[in-house]
């Protein structure tokens, strides 16, 4: 199961991009794959950019915000769906 990143991941994160740590080093120390870190740096600002409290927030605000399904934003995707299922 996929579990997300705390602040204390993201703050470990932080602090091994302030000390030139590989991304491969900070996955070590926080118990990660590599592309979780890259992509979590990537996403929230780079090497250079990265803050901890920031990606926290901008998180925890993408986690709060309802996801619409497909299904509910296509009539006929949802017919085609409904159809498919009363076949078996």
């Amino acid at each position: 199961m996929r579990r997300m990143l705390t602040l204390a991941d993201r703050e470990e994160i932080s602090r091994g991009l302030a000390e030139s740590l590989e991304y491969k080093e900070i996955a070590v120390l926080i118990g990660r794959d590599p592309s979780i870190v890259s992509r979590e740096v990537a996403r929230h600002g780079g090497r250079r950019g990265y803050r901890a409290v920031v990606a926290e927030r901008v998180a925890a605000a993408a986690r709060s915000r309802p996801r619409v399904m497909a299904v509910d934003r296509s009539p006929g995707l949802r017919s085609l769906v409904l159809g498919l299922l009363r076949l078996g």
